[in-house]
């Protein structure tokens, strides 16, 4: 298992980077996204602004220590955004949605209204790899740092995936497929997936 750290600020841009290089060809990022936007800079700005929120907030971000990739979870009860985090995320959703963002919105709105409330669990808010990287088990290793500890502590542990290819890696780490989502007819699928404790 390769070794994971908390990131810290001075990760930021790097963490910005290795996520829009992970959902660059992601059907859900890509519908909500503006065709027009500068993709790499924009979602690199928007990635970087999240994990800045979460590392002054509640949130858990891992990196593995070639900054190859990052997750960022949050604790149970924790996962659901304040106006605060709105505010602090409205320009670089502005700059990186553009025409798109009132369907971005209504994205985010419909994970919060079928996210569980019970019982208590980590949320994978995010976990990407570099394209380039993809495959040497730094994925596993940002996930099992924390599902790791929810084996220990007895807690579930809940995502979405926009990609189905991405089911399976998921299973093998425990995570059952809950629900199939639709925002709108027309939009991408996304799965919820669901993690008991093991053991």
């Amino acid at each position: 298992m390769l070794d994971v750290r908390d990131a810290t600020p001075d990760d930021l841009p790097a963490i910005g980077r290795v996520l829009a290089a992970a959902f660059a060809d992601d059907p859900v990022w890509t519908w909500i996204t503006s065709p027009r936007t500068d993709w790499s800079r924009r979602a690199a700005a928007w990635f970087s602004a999240v994990a800045r929120l979460q590392l002054k907030g509640h949130g858990t971000v891992l990196v593995d220590e070639g900054l190859r990739g990052a997750a960022i979870w949050t604790p149970p009860g924790r996962w659901k955004g304040t106006l605060g985090d709105a505010a602090t995320m409205s320009i670089p959703s502005a700059r990186l949605f553009g025409t798109r963002l009132p369907r971005a919105l209504h994205a985010l709105a419909t994970n919060e209204r079928i996210h569980p409330t019970d019982p208590p669990h980590w949320y994978l808010e995010i976990l990407g790899t570099d394209p380039a990287h993809q495959g040497t088990g730094v994925g596993s290793a940002l996930i099992a740092e924390i599902t790791d500890r929810c084996d220990r502590e007895g807690l579930d542990s809940y995502l979405e995936s926009s990609k189905e290819q991405n089911l399976a890696f998921y299973a093998r780490h425990g995570f059952e497929v809950r629900e199939e989502v639709h925002v709108t007819r027309t939009s991408p699928t996304t799965w919820t997936m669901w993690r008991a404790p093991l053991g």
